[in-house]
């Protein structure tokens, strides 16, 4: 009897924590820290009061088997949350949870396309000469999709397979090369042109270039039915990822990405590290 009324105290004191960051935090983190609280309760078998920093490391250890570092700092973070509030209303004198530190949580990776995902969107967009010569643009070169609809015809080389990009970031004109799938998908899209604009790829309502939010929005529809992202940067990381899985340097791929200073390049360098090692771990 007495551990059940010690554990509908627990609960009380839930409750009570959960008014006073109603206003404070949103819904939906509220939950989770709730859900965080109760999990940590029911695992130990325990009221709040009697909780250890002994028990909460344990209690950590558990999580950190079932669920990656960030799951395990969020779920952290409502525990210490609720004891500091334990503290401050003196239900409790010594606070368990407030020499834990958060575990620490690495930048994610640019997120990029597998081959088999690319071949995916290959033939999803079979028969459709303008996406898929978008798409084969945006994955041989790497650009930008802000440099996607600056470019036009006169700024490509057919003979050398290089594109003149003018309206590059931060106005550092630069020189990509192109594939020979890419050449064969641009020109069989030209050649469905009757128009003599200038530009590369057009908007189809105006005598303009084809405008950013457009290519964004028809690369999320065929993404809802690929079931995986594909945006204009993830075919850019995907550029980047497959150069270094190939063995170029980390220096010629920066420069395809126009970037010229390291801060620039710091997170494409995680990238071709990563890819790079995805790349042994195929031979060993």
């Amino acid at each position: 009897m007495r551990r059940r009324d010690e554990m509908t105290s627990s609960q009380t004191c839930i409750q009570r924590f959960i008014e006073e960051y109603s206003f404070r935090l949103v819904p939906e983190t509220l939950s989770l820290y709730e859900n965080s609280i109760n999990q940590l309760l029911t695992f130990l078998a325990k009221p709040f009061q009697e909780v250890t920093k002994s028990d909460i490391r344990n209690w950590l250890q558990e999580l950190g088997n079932k669920y990656k570092a960030n799951t395990v700092r969020t779920r952290l973070s409502g525990v210490k949350l609720f004891y500091k509030y334990c503290v401050e209303e003196e239900m409790m004198s010594n606070d368990p949870a407030s020499s834990i530190p958060l575990p620490e949580v690495g930048e994610s990776l640019p997120y990029y396309l597998q081959n088999n995902q690319l071949d995916q969107v290959r033939n999803l967009l079979e028969g459709r000469l303008e996406e898929r010569a978008i798409i084969e643009l945006l994955y041989a070169t790497g650009i930008r999709i802000g440099e996607l609809g600056g470019i036009e015809k006169r700024d490509i080389s057919w003979e050398e397979r290089f594109i003149h990009i003018r309206n590059a970031k931060r106005k550092k004109e630069r020189i990509v090369p192109f594939t020979r799938l890419c050449e064969e998908h641009l020109k069989a899209y030209l050649d469905t042109r009757e128009d003599e604009l200038p530009f590369l790829f057009v908007n189809t309502t105006s005598t303009g270039p084809v405008l950013i939010r457009t290519v964004q929005s028809r690369l999320g529809k065929y993404a809802k039915k690929l079931g995986f992202r594909l945006t204009p940067h993830t075919l850019r990381h995907t550029f980047a990822a497959h150069l270094a899985t190939k063995g170029m340097p980390f220096e010629c791929i920066q420069a395809l990405l126009g970037h010229n200073t390291p801060d620039q390049s710091q997170m494409y360098a995680r990238l071709y590290s990563h890819a790079r090692k995805e790349k042994y771990d195929e031979f060993v």
